[in-house]
């Protein structure tokens, strides 16, 4: 049994065992996260700064989210994310700065689907390829694409960038850090939506049989190029969509704001959270938003605390946070003197 398959066991597993809990204290946990995620900014008054690194949380979690849909869900090694990102960013600034009056979700989309084309584009060769030749090519994407925003002065105004207005919608503007935060976590409460129902149809069980053996898949009659294709081509709509929210907050476009390390920080994210894992991608964000708040004053400990991080985990969490519940429920079993219950088969697990 592969390591993913087993960590998918254990979800579904622990997914099996919540399921058991009576339905309101199902709900008590829902109610918490709600408030938690909803009213706790009401609380932080004028401190801007947390609710800057809230918001940047929820974008680089549906980024991760977005890049564990190649490397988790469908196997393809990608070092190119922040590239998807900026192009993102490009389209949002450059579709509010020209066209004028543009409601703020047709923007939304639009970003999106301007990466998704690139996605697809980019996909078209990728279909083809496996293991570090993929790895390589992807990484070449994520640093030729700074340097051409670099270049490319008449469309991004090269280094100085673009500035990007605060979005819309008809008259209500969300200027403030606050109001940022719900728009961006309403963005992403519907793209996670859209997500889980990618991953529970047909579409998503084509992902993981390509993911667990090319062969095989093909075999049953799945067309692997062309999954391969329209799973880079989902990961970039997310990953754009993520761009368009990273332009409102940061306010600015420019070939800095996407930097090769970015892309490199998202892939430790992934694996910090748990390949396969919705949830612990964005446990690994919140991670990943923290310690960039943190270090953001402290020039060059960024990777060093981040790499730390990864590796103080990955020690005690071989197959990351979104292993941890399944770990803690084995935990308390065994102080409670009950046998920790074995993991299901990988094909009775659950997409988490």
């Amino acid at each position: 049994m592969s390591e993913l398959s087993l960590s998918a066991a254990r979800r579904g597993a622990l997914v099996k065992s919540i399921r058991k809990l009576p339905l309101g204290l199902r709900m008590l946990a829902i109610v918490a996260v709600a408030i938690v995620a909803i009213v706790f900014p009401a609380f932080e008054g004028s401190d801007s700064f947390v609710m800057y690194t809230a918001t940047q949380a929820l974008v680089y979690g549906l980024a991760i989210v977005s890049l564990n849909l190649l490397v988790g869900f469908g196997g393809q090694i990608s070092l190119g994310q922040a590239g998807f990102l900026a192009i993102g960013g490009y389209a949002a600034a450059l579709l509010a700065i020209h066209v004028s009056g543009l409601p703020i979700p047709i923007e939304v989309l639009g970003a999106g689907a301007a990466t998704a084309v690139i996605g697809f584009l980019l996909g078209l060769p990728t279909g083809r390829l496996r293991g570090h030749y993929l790895a390589i090519l992807t990484l070449g994407f994520g640093v030729a694409i700074p340097e051409i925003a670099l270049n490319w002065t008449s469309l991004t105004q090269g280094r100085t960038g673009l500035t990007v207005p605060p979005p819309r919608i008809g008259n209500t503007i969300f200027p403030t850090p606050t109001e940022l935060y719900y728009f961006s976590l309403v963005v992403l409460v519907i793209c996670l939506v859209a997500i889980f129902s990618i991953l529970a149809s047909s579409t998503g069980r084509a992902f993981a049989a390509v993911r667990d053996s090319e062969a095989a898949a093909t075999a049953m009659g799945i067309n692997v190029t062309a999954t391969k294709v329209l799973l880079f081509t989902t990961s970039a709509f997310f990953a754009g969509v993520a761009g368009d929210l990273d332009a409102h907050l940061q306010g600015l476009v420019s070939p800095d704001s996407f930097p090769f390390s970015l892309s490199l920080f998202f892939f430790a994210a992934v694996v910090l959270g748990g390949l396969a894992s919705v949830w612990g991608s964005l446990a690994g964000a919140v991670i990943l938003a923290v310690i960039e708040a943190e270090t953001s004053s402290s020039s060059g400990w960024e990777p060093v605390i981040l790499g730390g991080a990864v590796v103080l985990l990955l020690l005690f969490l071989p197959r990351g946070l979104a292993d941890f519940p399944y770990r803690a429920q084995q935990a308390l079993r065994r102080w409670r003197g009950r046998k920790p219950r074995a993991a299901v088969p990988p094909s009775r697990a659950e997409v988490s």
